[in-house]
């Protein structure tokens, strides 16, 4: 516990809050000029409670209020940061950087030697942070299959209006 936050798996009581926290999130997104992120549509929680069940799915709790989440999957033989959303109004506090540290612990622990995401280049607390963290941009002519699927389809939902980069890190 740093700061009062835990980080810990997720509860089956605690999903179905997660799209709406992902949702709320995202507006952040609107404040850069990203409208179409910020008016994306919410994410189904049956993703969540599949990643919960699968212990794919971490939180961070602030006096037993759930104020963060990092969701994973395993993509081409990598955990892969599926998302990773701080609540509105508890950003930079260094709860993003603690779950990523936390998936990366699991990611180790299930066998795994590297991780993957992908991110906006330019936003501060995408690229810029995840490379502060030893992530590093991949070549985009390069990706491995799932990787460059997922790429695929940010690009067909209009997320390449803004330059986006899958990143990797070595465990």
């Amino acid at each position: 516990m740093e700061n009062g936050v835990t980080i810990r798996a997720a509860t089956d009581e605690e999903v179905e809050a997660l799209p709406a926290m992902q949702v709320a999130a995202g507006q952040l997104f609107r404040q850069l000029g990203l409208a179409t992120v910020a008016d994306g549509p919410a994410p189904e929680v049956g993703g969540f409670v599949q990643a919960q069940r699968a212990g794919r799915l971490l939180v961070a709790v602030d006096g037993g209020f759930v104020v963060g989440f990092v969701r994973l999957e395993v993509l081409d033989a990598a955990v892969h940061v599926e998302q990773v959303t701080v609540a509105p109004g508890h950003g930079g506090q260094g709860i993003g950087r603690r779950l990523l540290l936390a998936a990366e612990e699991i990611a180790r622990e299930r066998g795994y030697d590297r991780m993957t995401l992908t991110a906006f280049r330019d936003v501060p607390f995408n690229g810029p942070f995840y490379e502060s963290l030893g992530w590093r941009a991949l070549p985009a002519d390069g990706l491995p299959s799932g990787l460059a699927a997922a790429r695929d389809e940010e690009a067909e939902a209009g997320l390449d209006a803004w330059p986006r980069q899958a990143m990797a890190k070595q465990l």
